[in-house]
């Protein structure tokens, strides 16, 4: 009988090694991490409404997604304090502050108390700071880094808070929001009269070469790729590392539409949306991998849609959407970059705020 057993957990430990070593060979691209003690720049790049249903077939479509190459994977739980089912205000709320708060709440706990997010931490320590999204500049993502509210849709209160804590960088729609006020100010001239260079073009994009600016892409929120949105995700992205360049920056990048896609029961929109944030995502790892001080985290803050991926005609699939809003289930995160280790397993969206602040400070104060 012993014989047997060594024999069966000699046959285990075999295919174990057999699994290990094809797990290996299947991220074939992966990069490796070098580890250093440098101040700690962070590309945190957020897929709205992106679960593993939307990155499934976003693969099958494109057979090959930038996300594939990080050298470490996880698991995030997203529910918020009062409902199982979240959505982008809570769920920022935790990732940017490290604490679970109400539906719909922006940098305030379930008490109502504001609470300091990391953006905010981080343009106390003269971080360069960044903030680039599909959606309107005062949408529920972006406005978790800078607004404390119990109402996410308070959108002109919202601006003015943005115009008090405005970041080095930033590129979005929502124009109406800071420009045709029922107060009558105008934010962007305010901003303008202080330095800060505003563009509204793909072509003004480009010949920015100083900081502060901000791009006020589009009035209102920004339509779909399919339906004519510019690619000024990329450019801007892009543009931001630049002149950030040689300095320590936290970069917020949001593709929301992944979201919108959702909400529409959209295959062709959600697939579209999310192979335009890969393509970011492979801008910025090829961008961290070219230094030795960046981190880079991929991350969603919620499914949207409830898809399921069913079986169609042989290689073919039918997308099946539950409903026209989130789901609870878990959603993935990817990382690049010194720590990025902390960032696998099963974690809770508010323990992304403390490895990342455990990472920086350390980094701050070896």
């Amino acid at each position: 009988m012993r014989k047997k057993n060594l024999s069966v957990l000699f046959s285990i430990a075999i295919i174990l090694s057999i699994l290990g070593s094809c797990s290996k060979e299947s991220n074939y691209n992966q990069v490796e991490i070098k580890q250093v003690k440098d101040e700690l720049s962070i590309i945190f790049l957020l897929g709205d409404g992106m679960g593993f249903a939307q990155i499934t077939a976003a693969w099958h479509q494109n057979q090959f997604l930038h996300m594939q190459n990080f050298p470490f994977t996880g698991f995030v739980l997203t529910h918020s304090t009062n409902k199982f089912v979240t959505e982008s205000g809570a769920a920022n709320t935790a990732m940017m502050g490290g604490y679970k708060t109400n539906y719909g709440f922006l940098g305030v706990d379930t008490y109502e108390n504001p609470k300091e997010s990391l953006y905010e931490y981080l343009r106390q320590k003269n971080y360069r700071t960044g903030i680039i999204t599909t959606a309107h500049l005062t949408d529920a993502s972006p406005a978790a880094l800078f607004t404390h509210r119990t109402n996410r849709y308070e959108f002109e209160d919202i601006a003015l808070d943005y115009y008090h804590q405005q970041a080095d960088f930033a590129a979005a729609g929502g124009q109406d929001h800071f420009d045709k006020r029922q107060d009558q100010q105008n934010l962007l001239s305010n901003m303008q009269n202080q330095g800060v260079e505003i563009f509204h073009s793909l072509e003004d994009l480009q010949k920015i070469n100083t900081l502060p600016a901000l791009g006020m892409m589009y009035t209102g929120r920004p339509p779909y790729l399919l339906d004519g949105r510019n690619d000024y995700l990329y450019q801007a992205s892009e543009k931001a590392l630049q002149l950030f360049d040689n300095e320590a920056f936290f970069l917020f990048i949001e593709g929301a539409h992944i979201d919108l896609g959702g909400h529409l029961n959209s295959i062709e929109h959600q697939i579209t949306e999310l192979i335009e944030f890969d393509n970011v995502v492979g801008m910025a790892l090829d961008y961290a991998t070219r230094r030795d001080n960046v981190l880079v985290i991929v991350v969603s803050d919620h499914e949207s849609g409830g898809l399921t991926l069913l079986q169609g005609e042989g290689m073919e699939y039918v997308p099946n959407y539950a409903k026209d809003e989130h789901s609870g289930v878990m959603v993935p995160i990817f990382s690049y970059g010194p720590g990025a280790e902390r960032f696998t397993g099963i974690q809770d969206n508010s323990d992304i705020y403390h490895n990342i602040r455990a990472l920086i400070d350390y980094h701050i104060n070896p």
